[in-house]
């Protein structure tokens, strides 16, 4: 549970870089949604803005007066403990005569059924039982939920109320991944650059020859894995002006722990005997000309390799396991063992 960050200014909203047309009809859906009171959900893969995003709604909202509430939840979250949450902002709210608010949760797939429950009735409502359970008390905040999960597949798995997932699909933004936004990244670099140089009280830049090989990186946590190679890059910088980024040198900062995590994992889990077929359905254009192949085989070539472990392909591909099974569904490539 975390109070941080004060809500933003409207000076701080508009620093969200939206160049791309992708990210261009993300703000265009912010100012739509923003000043209704209906929950929003964000969707989106890790590291991809969602939490600029959520406080940016807060920040256009008729709640922006009142405190911006960052939960971040995890398999360990109960109930209990955001019903704490609420009757301590209903406290802090009668004591003070606080404006309303925004309650943000930053990961709803992590939700039990339990909880699911309680943020059902939570917005479908705007109630919530009190922590002894004698009363049904009223909620002042609006809420706004973000996930990178598969909620389509939760549902299916019966981990994830149908309820909630339709109650809380009537207001969603779906947040692009960096790839798909790659017209922000020299915007995205200069705001970091304007960052660090006023917290380290430094002058650093970057050249034109440095910054172009940014727009051709996979970028698997997206804006996050950007700012790790620009901070790793400044702190192993040469000179102020950075003119070549370590990667350029076969010195990628996520290559080299990727390899590490590689090694003890081939130590602890060895390839199995037994290997799994890869079937693809046939989708290709009207010349004939399938435009996902290179990125199958790209794929397909890092399953091989890996000896079909998905845990270890995605090292190999430098994203997430949960990137990399996103992929293999949205490609509609299915692995089965026979």
């Amino acid at each position: 549970m975390a109070r941080d960050k004060p809500a933003w200014s409207e000076h701080d909203v508009n620093q969200i870089v939206a160049h791309s047309p992708a990210m261009k009809q993300v703000m265009a859906n912010t100012a739509r949604l923003a000043p209704a009171t209906s929950p929003v959900l964000l969707r989106g893969e890790p590291g991809s803005g969602k939490e600029g995003i959520a406080r940016a709604i807060h920040a256009q909202s008729a709640h922006a007066a009142g405190p911006f509430i960052k939960w971040s939840c995890d398999y360990a979250a109960s109930e209990q403990t955001l019903l704490a949450l609420l009757q301590q902002h209903r406290d802090a709210t009668c004591a003070s005569h606080q404006r309303h608010g925004t309650l943000f949760l930053s990961e709803i797939g992590h939700f039990t059924l339990p909880m699911q429950k309680c943020l059902l009735h939570l917005v479908q409502e705007e109630q919530y039982r009190s922590l002894d359970g004698s009363s049904l008390l009223p909620c002042s905040l609006r809420i706004v939920c973000a996930t990178e999960k598969n909620l389509e597949q939760r549902v299916a798995a019966e981990s994830f109320l149908p309820e909630l997932y339709y109650r809380l699909h009537v207001a969603t933004i779906i947040l692009p991944s960096l790839q798909e936004r790659r017209e922000d990244i020299p915007q995205l670099v200069a705001n970091f650059f304007t960052r660090f140089n006023r917290s380290n009280n430094l002058s650093l830049s970057i050249s034109n020859a440095a910054l172009a090989p940014l727009a051709t990186c996979q970028w698997p946590a997206n804006v996050r894995d950007l700012e790790n190679c620009l901070e790793y890059a400044v702190l192993n910088r040469q000179k102020d002006e950075i003119d070549r980024l370590p990667c350029q040198a076969d010195q990628c900062l996520r290559q080299q722990l990727n390899f590490k995590v590689s090694h003890y994992s081939r130590q602890a889990n060895p390839p199995a005997a037994s290997l799994p077929q890869v079937f693809l359905p046939i989708s290709t254009t009207s010349n004939g000309y399938d435009r996902h192949d290179e990125i199958r085989h790209r794929f397909i070539s890092a399953l091989e390799k890996s000896g079909w472990v998905k845990a270890k392909a995605a090292r190999l591909l430098n994203i997430t396991p949960r990137q990399l099974y996103y992929a293999l569904e949205k490609l509609q490539i299915e692995v089965k063992k026979f």
